[in-house]
């Protein structure tokens, strides 16, 4: 696998990310996953100075952004998560199901592949679950304590 052109695309899916913050900020967490044909993805960021995460998807609401301008810096994120998930498989790499990026406004960067299969798998129970581990936000749905209860139930009987 080409190190130069991963470099390169984590650089631009970086970019992209920054881009779509419209204030400054320390820490990003991003999540991005591609499971039959269908993709999402989506980040949180904590502003400087404070220690409460903003959901990216909040970010037309939250700030003077147009949900046209969000939109287009989403499809362009999505796409580079596509494109860099190809160049795994064109590669002869495993095919990851999701990923996690997190980055410091130093821009360091860490990168976590996930290789479940996540076809039987509920999306509110993956964003739930995935919002716990990276960002310790506790669900406040009913539907997403269960998922989390049944989750951490499961890693404990696995710990055991």
């Amino acid at each position: 696998m080409n190190d130069e052109r991963l470099g390169i695309l984590y650089q631009q899916i970086a970019e992209v990310i920054v881009d779509a913050i419209p204030e400054e900020w320390s820490k990003v967490y991003l999540y991005g996953e591609i499971v039959d044909g269908a993709q999402t993805a989506y980040f949180y960021f904590y502003p400087e100075g404070s220690d409460t995460a903003v959901y990216s998807h909040d970010i037309p609401e939250i700030f003077t952004v147009s949900e046209i301008e969000y939109s287009g810096k989403w499809n362009e994120l999505v796409d580079l998560i596509q494109v860099l998930w190809r160049e795994f498989k064109d590669n002869d790499q495993e095919a990851w199901s999701n990923l996690t990026l997190v980055l410091e406004r130093t821009g360091k960067f860490k990168i976590d592949f996930n290789y479940d299969n996540l076809s039987n798998t509920d999306p509110h129970a993956r964003k739930t679950i995935w919002k716990y581990n990276y960002l310790g936000i506790m669900p406040k749905s009913n539907s997403g304590k269960k998922h989390l209860e049944k989750y951490l139930e499961t890693v404990e009987k696995e710990n055991k």
